[in-house]
This record gives C-alpha cells, sequence and structure tokens, in this order.
C-alpha cells in the first residue's frame, strides 16, 4: 500500500553577471502536508504555515553568497 502526501514547493532564481557573462542558478523549496511534518508545539503543519517557511528559506538562499 503507497500513501502519497502533497508536496508544496516554490523555486527561486538566483542571477549574476560572471565576466561579462549572465549566470542563473534555480533552485526548489519544497516540504509535504504529512503527519509526521510539525510545528514546535506538536501540532501538524498547515499549507500557509508551510508556504512562509519555504519563503523565509527562499529568501535567505537569495540573500546569499553567488557561487
Amino acid at each position: 500500500m503507497k500513501i502519497y502526501f502533497e508536496v508544496v514547493a516554490i523555486k527561486g532564481t538566483m542571477r549574476w553577471t560572471e565576466n561579462g557573462k549572465r549566470r542563473q542558478k534555480t533552485r526548489e523549496f519544497s516540504q509535504t502536508i504529512n503527519p509526521f511534518n510539525k510545528n514546535a508545539d506538536g501540532s501538524i503543519k498547515d499549507r500557509s504555515q508551510i508556504m512562509w517557511e519555504l519563503i523565509a528559506q527562499r529568501s535567505d538562499w537569495l540573500k546569499g553568497e553567488k557561487p
């Protein structure tokens, strides 16, 4: 028996110029909605809570140093 959990995902694209050439790197940030994905208080995360976490992760990644 297989159980499928809904995936919540967003993508982020980092763009920069290196030696006169345009470069970019794309990364996907994702989590699933499942009974094991819980908050610190033990409650199950809903879609909006997961989206806020993913947006924060993407923002941190985009602020980071270029590869």
